[in-house]
C-alpha cells in the first residue's frame, strides 16, 4: 500500500466498535485514507459518496456501505444524510466482505442497528471493552441479512490513462456537457474506435453508461440536497423531465421523487 495512505486508528480505546449516530455531521474529506477498522455506513436518508483509489462509489437513502479495513477511501457526507457510521474493531471485521460493497438497508437490519447504536457512541456512553453473547449474536444476525440483501453499487470507475481521466473530469464538473462520442474523440485525440476500445479496457464500462452513471450519482446528491425533481433534470442536461425520471428509475427502482422523500 502507498505511503500516503498510512494506516489510522479510529478507535483509541480497544473496544469492539464506535458509532456515529444521526443526523450525521456534513463533511467531505478531501485526500484518500485508511482505518485499521472497518466501517458500515447505514443511509436512511440523502447520500454519502466515497472515493476510492479506483473510482467514485455512491451509497444512497435506504442503503448500507460497507468499507473494509485498510481500504483507502475519502467520504464525503452531503448535507441531510441521516443514519449510522460503524466503526468496528478489526478482529469483528471477518464477519464482512473483503471488499467494498453496499447492501439494502432492510427493515430487519434497519432495527438491528438501532439496537446496535445504543452499544456506545461518541457522546460518552459507555461502550463494553468486549461484546456479550447476546451482541455477537446480533451481530451475526446482521451479517446473515446483509448477505441476502446485497444492491447493485453505483460505481463509477475512473480510468487510468490522463487523458481519458481528463475526461471523465470533464464529464463529472458538467454532467450536462453534451459532446458526442466524436466530439470527445476529436479533443483526446484518438479515433472513435480507439476511444471506445481504450474507455471500456480502462472502466469495464462504453462511455455512454459511464455518463449515465456520473448523472445518476450526481442526481443522488442534488435529490438529497432538496433540488425539485424539475431543477434536477435541467442541472443534468436532460431534454424532459420524463426522460430523467425514466433513466432515474431503471437505476434505482424508484422514480426521484419516491427517492427524495
Amino acid at each position: 500500500m502507498p505511503a500516503e495512505y498510512p494506516l489510522q486508528r479510529r478507535i483509541q480505546d480497544g473496544r469492539p466498535l464506535l458509532i456515529n449516530a444521526e443526523p450525521l455531521q456534513s463533511r467531505s474529506d478531501d485526500t484518500l485514507h485508511r482505518y485499521r477498522e472497518g466501517q458500515l455506513w447505514a443511509v436512511r436518508g440523502g447520500v454519502i459518496t466515497a472515493e476510492l483509489d479506483t473510482g467514485s462509489w455512491v451509497v444512497p437513502a435506504r442503503h448500507i456501505g460497507w468499507i473494509p479495513p485498510g481500504v483507502a477511501h475519502a467520504a464525503r457526507v452531503h448535507e441531510a444524510a441521516k443514519g449510522w457510521m460503524i466503526y468496528l474493531r478489526p478482529d469483528i471485521c471477518p464477519l464482512f466482505p473483503v471488499t467494498p460493497t453496499v447492501f439494502a438497508l432492510t427493515a430487519l437490519s434497519s432495527a438491528l442497528l438501532e439496537r446496535i447504536a445504543v452499544w456506545g457512541n461518541d457522546a460518552g456512553h459507555e461502550s463494553p471493552a468486549e461484546l456479550t453473547p447476546p451482541q455477537h449474536r446480533q451481530l451475526d444476525v446482521l451479517f446473515d441479512e446483509l448477505k441476502i440483501s446485497p444492491a447493485t453499487p453505483l460505481f463509477l470507475p475512473m480510468p487510468s490513462s490522463p487523458h481519458l481521466v481528463g475526461m471523465t473530469l470533464t464529464i463529472v464538473a458538467d454532467p450536462a456537457n453534451k459532446l458526442s462520442l466524436d466530439d470527445w474523440a476529436r479533443r483526446v485525440g484518438m479515433s472513435r474506435r480507439g476511444l471506445t476500445r481504450h474507455f471500456r479496457a480502462e472502466t469495464g464500462m462504453s462511455l455512454m453508461q459511464w455518463r449515465i452513471v456520473a448523472r445518476m450519482k450526481r442526481a443522488l446528491e442534488l435529490l438529497s440536497q432538496g433540488d425539485t425533481v424539475n431543477r434536477v433534470a435541467k442541472r443534468l442536461g436532460y431534454d424532459s423531465v420524463s426522460t430523467f425520471i425514466s433513466a432515474f428509475s431503471a437505476q434505482f427502482g424508484m422514480t426521484p421523487g419516491m427517492y427524495a422523500v
